[in-house]
């Protein structure tokens, strides 16, 4: 019996000797299979340990008793690299997760209720605008004088009797003004063609000669020397284009394109400082200057002598168109006038003192750019001729009323009373023997409507004339067209048709 004691003891002490050195062997192999180079060979130790080692028959620690290890998949670089549970951490990331995620999602349906508002908005203002245009909201207003001429001139003119039709983006004040000044990028190009005058004083002056349009089937050569007005008959007839103040022949490319589609030959007449050039003696005019008409008309004459004249003044260069058909009375040389635009009196409270603030500063920033910057040595050297403001003060000018108090001794006057007598329209107004038509607009930012107001006695009488006031238009716009893009000019057709009915009238 203490033989089998003995021999159970001894085998007991063998098995335990032996599940020891076994559960050794097996630590040994989980640590070192914990490094990462080692994970598979870690799976296939734990294959090879009997699962039974160290069970509850036994004292000794087995394989079985160690838990397995977990499988991460984080990285060296992570917290949790060493399998320790981040659940807290986890719980937040997914929280600032959501919270992003719940942003992104309110800016993406802001957005989207700002471009659905904003299509409304713009739906909402071109229906409305094809409201006003279709309803008949956009008709001129007639005034005219007592004659009966000038009744059946303007029956005549069927523009005078619609509504405008604006594109449906161009019916307000500042939308037609935008236009106007990127109108030079959304007309063709055309030739035009110059004449080069001298005045009396050796003063320059133009012609500019419209030829034909980029777009017209006769551009270069296609027909003849390629251009339109050339295939015109001498005696066809002439209109004289009277520019702005600032303007040139490029700005009455439209004008001058619907003209000569009509059988007009138009040509514009430069005045001085407007050739692109400098002056050639220090004086300029802002509103020109009735005898260097004079030489641009006798011009005119030499060449077609039998041809008819007609004259289209815009802004300031209605200013001349009135003036110098005052003056001349019976004898002048224009068979009609059309004014666009017009600001009636110059003196002082007049058409300079009503400029729209901001569209004051562009004008005189141009203004003086064009005229005094541009000959700044020529001006300089010319101030000791007259007892007027010098260039100093003149550049110094706050406002376009200013400066045409301080610009009497450039336009070659002794004093401002002197150029108000000498160059006011209204001072003349009563003596026009010629038919007149005269286009005003309601928002006319320039050539204010009380401009209109304070001069409607210029239309009573017996006079052939006639004043046309529109809702919109703006200052020398009048845009029409069927789809966004201003295609043509109310006033253009209006005052072409005027000249035509005056043509057919006189046979």
């Amino acid at each position: 019996m203490s033989t089998g004691i003995v021999a159970a003891v001894s085998a007991s002490t063998s098995s335990r000797a032996v599940g020891s050195s076994r559960a050794s062997t097996a630590r040994r192999t989980i640590r070192a299979s914990s490094s990462p180079s080692s994970r598979c060979d870690r799976w296939s130790a734990t294959r090879a340990v009997p699962s039974r080692v160290g069970s509850a028959r036994t004292s000794g620690v087995g394989f079985a008793s160690i838990p397995a290890p977990r499988r991460s998949t984080l990285t060296r670089g992570d917290d949790a690299y060493s399998g320790t549970d981040r659940s807290g951490a986890t719980a937040s990331a997914l929280s600032a997760a959501g919270a992003s995620s719940a942003f992104a999602v309110g800016i993406e349906a802001f957005f989207s209720f700002l471009g659905t508002a904003l299509a409304a908005l713009v739906a909402g203002f071109l229906a409305l605008s094809a409201w006003r245009r279709n309803l008949g909201l956009l008709r001129p207003r007639l005034t005219l004088s007592k004659s009966p001429r000038i009744a059946r001139l303007v029956d005549s003119c069927p523009a005078l009797h619609r509504p405008l039709r604006p594109p449906l983006l161009l019916q307000t004040s500042l939308a037609q003004l935008i236009a106007y000044l990127l109108k030079r990028n959304l007309v063709p190009e055309a030739r035009w063609t110059r004449e080069t005058l001298t005045t009396e004083d050796g003063g320059e002056i133009a012609l500019e000669w419209y030829e034909c349009c980029a777009e017209d089937d006769v551009w270069n050569g296609m027909e003849g020397d390629g251009s339109v007005t050339r295939t015109l008959p001498s005696a066809a007839p002439v209109m004289c284009v009277l520019h702005t103040l600032t303007g040139t022949a490029a700005d009455f490319v439209v004008l001058a394109r619907e003209a000569a589609a009509r059988g007009f030959r138009p040509v514009v007449c430069l005045r001085r400082g407007h050739l692109d050039a400098p002056l050639r003696t220090p004086r300029f005019n802002l509103l020109g200057n009735c005898d260097d008409l004079d030489v641009h008309l006798e011009a005119v004459r030499m060449k077609y002598p039998g041809a008819r004249l007609f004259g289209y003044g815009e802004s300031a260069g209605t200013g001349l168109a009135v003036r110098y058909s005052g003056e001349k009375g019976p004898n002048n040389p224009f068979a009609a006038v059309s004014c666009v635009c017009p600001g009636y009196d110059t003196t002082e409270g007049g058409a300079f003192s009503r400029f729209e603030p901001l569209l004051d500063r562009h004008l005189l920033a141009s203004v003086k750019e064009m005229f005094l910057s541009a000959n700044e040595e020529l001006i300089r050297g010319f101030e000791c001729a007259y007892e007027a403001p010098g260039y100093d003060e003149l550049i110094a000018a706050p406002d376009m009323a200013e400066l045409q108090r301080r610009l009497y001794g450039m336009e070659g006057y002794s004093s401002l009373a002197e150029y108000h007598e000498r160059t006011n329209p209204m001072g003349t107004v009563r003596d026009i023997a010629v038919p007149m038509l005269v286009i005003n607009s309601d928002d006319d930012p320039i050539c204010a409507p009380s401009n209109v107001d304070d001069n409607l006695w210029a239309f009573e009488g017996d006079v052939d004339r006639a004043l046309v006031r529109t809702p919109i238009g703006t200052h020398c716009c009048f845009y029409e067209g069927r789809t966004l893009r201003p295609m043509s000019s109310w006033a253009h057709e209006a005052s072409l048709e005027f000249f035509e009915s005056v043509l057919n009238e006189q046979g």
